[in-house]
């Protein structure tokens, strides 16, 4: 047993931070995207994580990590963020529980670059099976692929309810610095009881049905509810990278959809359109993010409205726990009673400019994001009046070599529509 430990590499990690705000509630960079590792309206956070990995065979190892935190004001005060086994090689990476995903652009893009899962709830349980790596067809083509199955396990209008996943991806590589990747998502919330309807179809002829998105019997009364099985949600992604002397770009389009109708692009301009930089030599700016995001569309010239993470039978949207599990940006409120004719979600309407800066200056890395946000409800409930907002954020992290990285927050958030919120954070992790 002694030499089996030996071969494990260890690794851990302990967070602490505490925050003070002018109001009720944190600026909104403090909280949103951190897997609710900060509650809207917690004032101190504390994460402890710790991850094991075995080498199995050259190229193939199994990984196992937990985490829990701590914050306050919240619903459950004290709870895991990941508890996982991976087993991963060349080819495959299959994970099964709960495990946070990994942090793009550098932590500055709005949605982590997923509209649908941008880390703004915290880790689902599950199982998921994906390539590690793109599988290479050709010098010039390679194949991205993933499939997975979820629960929500929280207190919800229909409980128990699972959630279906696969994406399919195509990277193009025209040369050494020109590449284009395409890829299509899609999730759908299926199974579970409702308060309203009962026990929903969950054996293997629903779970066909929710694959391949058939029309179908929702429940077990035959005639009722004939519908595409399921709450579906998907997105196409289009990604132009390419390398250039002064560093590499990144220009991409991710197109949400929810029936038919968005996947037709009737919904469009809708989605994030963005722009991601990396300096090849500066070091006061190692990456930019701008991100133009619209959802007001919904195709509502079309045959029916998307009405973005919202559903007529699983009245609790896509949401887990009461936050957004997609966008942050749609609003949610958490003290809605959810019933037959109620929602969560107060607007997915929503128009935003977003930006995103960081680099290192004297050994202090910093982060700044400023969003330009309106919402303006949704087309059932539409805002009398449009609530404009400008969330702006700043980190500073200085680490040492024997004794952890210390780290302070600032933000403010204003506009007519709100009091202005002004907030401070210290924050201290350390590794081992």
């Amino acid at each position: 047993m002694f030499t089996y430990a030996q071969q494990i590499e260890w690794q851990g990690k302990v967070e602490l931070l505490g925050t003070f705000s002018s109001e009720a509630s944190n600026p909104f960079w403090f909280h949103a995207n951190t897997n609710t590792q900060v509650g809207i309206s917690s004032n101190f956070s504390g994460l402890g994580d710790v991850e094991g990995t075995y080498a199995v065979s050259e190229g193939a190892s199994i990984k196992a990590g937990l985490s829990f935190f701590y914050r306050d004001d919240v619903s459950d005060e004290f709870q895991r963020k990941d508890a996982f086994v991976q087993f991963q090689n060349k080819w495959l990476k299959a994970t099964i529980g709960a495990k946070s995903g990994e942090i793009k652009q550098q932590g500055l893009s709005a949605t982590n670059k997923n509209f649908l899962y941008s880390e703004n709830s915290r880790p689902l349980p599950g199982l998921l099976l994906e390539a590690n790596n793109p599988l290479k067809i050709s010098e010039s083509f390679a194949f991205d692929w993933g499939i997975g199955h979820f629960y929500l396990n929280d207190n919800r209008f229909v409980e128990d309810v699972m959630i279906h996943y696969k994406r399919l991806g195509l990277q193009i590589h025209f040369n050494e610095t020109n590449k284009v990747t395409a890829q299509i998502q899609h999730y759908a919330q299926w199974g579970g009881t409702s308060q309203e309807f009962g026990k929903l179809n969950s054996d293997l002829e629903a779970f066909v049905d929710v694959f391949f998105a058939k029309r179908a019997s929702e429940i077990s009364i035959e005639g009722e509810l004939l519908n595409a099985v399921g709450n579906h949600l998907g997105s196409y992604l289009l990604d132009y990278s390419f390398n250039a002397s002064a560093g590499d770009f990144s220009i991409y389009h991710e197109h949400p959809f929810e029936d038919g109708s968005g996947t037709r692009l009737a919904n469009f301009p809708d989605g994030v359109w963005g722009v991601y930089f990396q300096p090849t030599e500066s070091k006061v700016f190692s990456g930019i993010v701008y991100e133009f995001i619209t959802s007001n569309n919904q195709s509502k010239g079309g045959v029916g409205a998307d009405n973005y993470f919202s559903n007529s039978i699983y009245r609790s949207g896509w949401t887990y726990e009461r936050n957004a599990i997609g966008l942050p940006l749609i609003l949610i409120d958490p003290d809605v009673e959810v019933t037959a004719i109620n929602s969560p979600i107060i607007s997915n309407r929503v128009i935003s400019h977003h930006f995103g800066l960081t680099g290192t200056v004297k050994e202090v890395l910093w982060q700044l994001k400023s969003s330009f946000v309106k919402n303006l409800g949704t087309y059932n409930k539409p805002f009398p009046e449009p609530i404009r907002v400008w969330y702006n954020y700043l980190s500073l992290q200085y680490p040492t070599q024997k004794y952890g990285t210390f780290r302070l927050l600032g933000g403010v958030d204003t506009g007519k529509s709100i009091d202005t919120v002004v907030g401070v954070g210290l924050g201290y992790s350390y590794e081992f």
